[in-house]
């Protein structure tokens, strides 16, 4: 019987609890304050935001190096005789990372490399389905878990509402025009994650309670979603109250149980503070 081990980038805000049950290894992703590089997990969502607010610059990111991969993938050889590796992207269209991972798996004969074509707490979906179909399948191949990865990603959706579009902008992601038209509107318009792409989606106009609601409401008419892996994204800066009134929402539409992630400082760079997210898989 052949033992796997899964890998995955920092940037899929995986929950340590999951890390320590199915024993998955982190590349690093990176985040760049001016000439100063940090990894994305020594740093937090608030750190990005400390430095935008003092120095009006926002922070940029930047995917995992072959070096990075070549130790993670070296470190397992040496530790797991005669593992599988498989490596679960962050969504290639969007990093470099999973062309370094490429480069580095070319020293190894046991790399399987999987492009999500997820980010944040949709990647971490896939990976945490995956490390779940490996325990129930002792007997699978690792062909057997690519093509189960490959299949699963494919119903796995994720939308992400930005509270505020300072950051987008700052980021060049919008126009200056857009920004103060959403402000003065009032407008909050939906990323949506398509074939790996972050995407415009809706445009909800009002509250931003209500522009939650309305997304999750799309979210759930929209696809077919198993209740339980619904999971949540949250950036630093999301209410209290809006946590609360979130978790009822979802209720309504039959998720009986909860689970927030925090986003880590490589999606805050894009969302900003206060930012919500939902991922969940669709049957089949």
């Amino acid at each position: 019987m052949s033992q796997f081990i899964l890998v995955t980038e920092s940037g899929a805000d995986l929950p340590q609890k999951y890390i320590d049950r199915f024993n998955i290894k982190i590349v690093p992703m990176y985040v760049n304050f001016g000439e100063n590089t940090f990894k994305d997990s020594d740093i937090k969502a608030e750190d990005v935001f400390d430095y935008y607010e003092k120095n009006k610059i926002l922070p940029t990111t930047s995917g995992s190096t072959p070096n990075d991969f070549t130790e993670i993938f070296r470190n397992i050889n040496v530790t797991y005789l005669d593992a599988e590796i498989i490596y679960i992207a962050y969504s290639s269209v969007t990093t470099v990372s999973f062309n370094s991972a490429r480069i580095a798996a070319e020293e190894f004969s046991n790399v399987h490399m999987i492009d999500s074509k997820n980010c944040t707490v949709g990647l971490g979906t896939v990976v945490i389905a995956a490390a779940e179909y490996i325990e129930n399948n002792p007997g699978a191949e690792a062909q057997d878990i690519i093509q189960f990865v490959e299949e699963i990603r494919e119903r796995t959706r994720f939308v992400f509402l930005p509270y505020s579009l300072l950051y987008l902008k700052a980021g060049g992601r919008i126009s200056n025009a857009s920004y103060i038209g959403a402000m003065l509107l009032k407008i909050y318009p939906t990323i949506n994650l398509e074939n790996g792409y972050l995407v415009a989606g809706s445009k909800y106009r009002g509250s931003f309670k209500k522009a939650y609601k309305n997304m999750i409401d799309k979210f759930f008419s929209r696809f077919e979603l198993d209740r339980e892996t619904i999971r949540l994204v949250k950036v630093h800066g999301l209410e209290k109250k809006d946590i609360i009134e979130i978790e009822t929402i979802l209720k309504e539409q039959g998720v009986t149980k909860t689970e927030w992630v925090d986003a880590g400082a490589v999606i805050s760079c894009h969302g900003g503070p206060g930012a919500v997210g939902l991922a969940g898989i669709e049957n089949k």
